[in-house]
């Protein structure tokens, strides 16, 4: 394996473990972590009190971690 396929499937690897381990987080405390600017504690998002936000952040962490996936073996099998 090259260097830079090799480089390529850790980087990938560490965006998708990453991701999708926010994600099962949140869907195992209810509770999603957002950072807001400027400010020294996270803002959290309930699943009980704002659900919408809720499901649309584990959405985005779990299509994330697809999506990089993907990309990921895109850029060393078929690019």
């Amino acid at each position: 394996m090259e260097d830079k396929t090799l480089f390529i499937v850790i980087g990938v690897l560490m965006v998708v473990v990453w991701t999708f381990r926010q994600g099962l987080k949140g869907l195992r405390s209810g509770v999603v972590e957002k950072t807001v600017k400027g400010s020294q504690e996270p803002l959290l998002i309930q699943r009980s009190a704002e659900p919408a936000t809720y499901w649309v952040y584990i959405g985005v962490y779990f299509g994330l971690s697809l999506g990089a996936l993907l990309v990921g073996i895109w850029l060393v099998f078929i690019k």
